[in-house]
């Protein structure tokens, strides 16, 4: 009598097959419960084929045991993963897993035909006892629920939209966005942002959250971190034809408006001690460009080579690979003294029009470090705290107002967008207007 080798089985159609359960704690990383392969019609067939059979499943369970060894906290991440997913999520997920990305597609627009379902109930069967009943149902239907867009997987999706590639910038958007999530499951419970659609969420709810945050954060920040939320849903509503309006939209917040008591200017005499312990160090022609440009701190760290022009004594102020612009108004191009070209020189020999002017601060965090480095020196002299090496744009424009220039003709130099239509069309300010006006006040 002919014995089946161990793992064999001979299935009702006559065909000879593998069969081996994967073990629970390596399922997640395998992908099944269990691995079968073909062995033949006839006996000879089973002697031929087993050998190569037994090593390809014993290679899948040797390098999945390896895979759990080296890696358990990513696992475990994985696990938590697929806990936070939508029952449907799940399902889909489940179905790309074993039958490819257009099977779970097709599930997902309902199109499952004989085959298919014949299938999907096999892979029920299959995971039976490795997934919660629920999932094992809705896999044996044949069809999913609907999906829901709730204010979590809302947030993530926006994330994803938004991500840019630099690491850098995604990651503050990352951290910013998952802080309010957190917030909002402090404030409101995970029921209701992980699972009730944002269909059902109220202007109570969101008035909830807005004093929650306003116990531990000022209004300025509250309203910032609002608008993010906002931002999410909305960019949710459109992209999925949502019939719905954000419970944030138009919320106003008390005293979370700008005002000119945020940030002070700097007298002359302040100005003339931060030069005194400014100078000499790395930041300095940082300092001298915020100082007689009112440039931002990014915009000045983030300078290219290419963005100095000795011949027309102008900088360009543009997004490039070092840092992005903070709206279409700050594109612009300022007007640079002879002193400022003199102190600049040393930092663009040698370089290609593309490198960055200051090596130091050239790069991703480069704005943060100038910052910080600055605040150091600055603090030696400069005790007010509504007083920044920033209050030097305040203490220029002050200085330009006073002179007489335009209002117009400051937010051009500003990079400040523009506050009606007519200030959107035409080519703006050019540089020997804009040069005019600054001369009178640098000295």
């Amino acid at each position: 009598m002919f014995k089946l080798p161990q793992y064999t089985e001979l299935k009702a159609n006559g065909i000879y097959r593998y069969r081996r359960r994967v073990p629970p704690k390596l399922q997640e990383i395998v992908g099944k419960a269990r691995l079968y392969r073909n062995l033949g019609k006839t006996k000879a067939d089973v002697l031929s084929n087993y050998s190569k059979a037994h090593t390809d499943v014993e290679a899948i369970l040797s390098e999945a045991t390896e895979t759990l060894s080296l890696d358990i906290e990513a696992n475990a991440q994985a696990r938590a993963e697929y806990a936070k997913k939508s029952e449907r999520d799940k399902v889909l997920f489940l179905v790309e897993q074993h039958y490819g990305k257009e099977s779970a597609e097709l599930l997902s627009s309902g199109i499952v035909d004989d085959n298919f379902y014949d299938a999907l109930e096999g892979l029920s069967q299959e995971l039976s006892g490795t997934i919660s009943e629920q999932t094992e149902a809705i896999i044996s239907s044949g069809k999913v629920p609907d999906a829901v867009i709730t204010l979590a997987n809302a947030i993530d999706a926006y994330y994803e939209y938004k991500t840019t590639g630099d690491v850098e910038i995604d990651k503050r958007l990352h951290n910013r966005l998952m802080a309010n999530k957190r917030n909002l499951i402090k404030c409101w419970g995970a029921v209701k942002v992980e699972k009730t659609p944002i269909e059902q969420l109220t202007r109570r709810d969101a008035n909830a959250y807005r004093d929650f945050l306003l116990q531990t954060t000022k209004p300025s920040s509250v309203s910032r971190n609002i608008s993010t939320v906002n931002a999410s849903i909305n960019w949710n509503t459109r992209e999925h034809a949502l019939d719905t309006v954000s419970i944030f939209a138009n919320m106003e917040i008390k005293n979370s408006a700008h005002t000119k008591d945020d940030r002070h200017p700097l007298t002359a005499d302040e100005v003339i001690q931060v030069n005194g312990v400014m100078k000499d160090t790395t930041v300095w022609p940082l300092w001298v460009m915020m100082r007689d440009l009112g440039m931002r701190t990014a915009e000045v760290s983030g300078l290219l080579v290419g963005e100095i022009s000795l011949q027309h004594k102008t900088l360009h102020i543009k997004g490039n690979a070092i840092r992005r612009i903070k709206n279409d108004g700050s594109t612009r191009t300022l007007p640079i003294s002879d002193e400022m070209i003199e102190l600049l020189q040393p930092y663009r020999q040698g370089k290609d029009d593309n490198e960055p002017l200051f090596d130091r601060y050239g790069h991703g965090k480069g704005s943060a470090n100038a910052s910080s480095a600055m605040r150091k020196h600055f603090k030696k002299v400069i005790t007010d705290k509504k007083k920044t090496p920033y209050s030097a744009r305040h203490t220029l424009k002050d200085a330009l107002r006073n002179s007489g220039c335009d209002s117009e003709l400051i937010d051009a130099i500003y990079g400040h967008a523009g506050k009606t239509v007519g200030s959107n069309y035409g080519s703006g300010y050019n540089t020997d207007i804009m040069r005019d006006a600054l001369k009178k006040v640098w000295n």
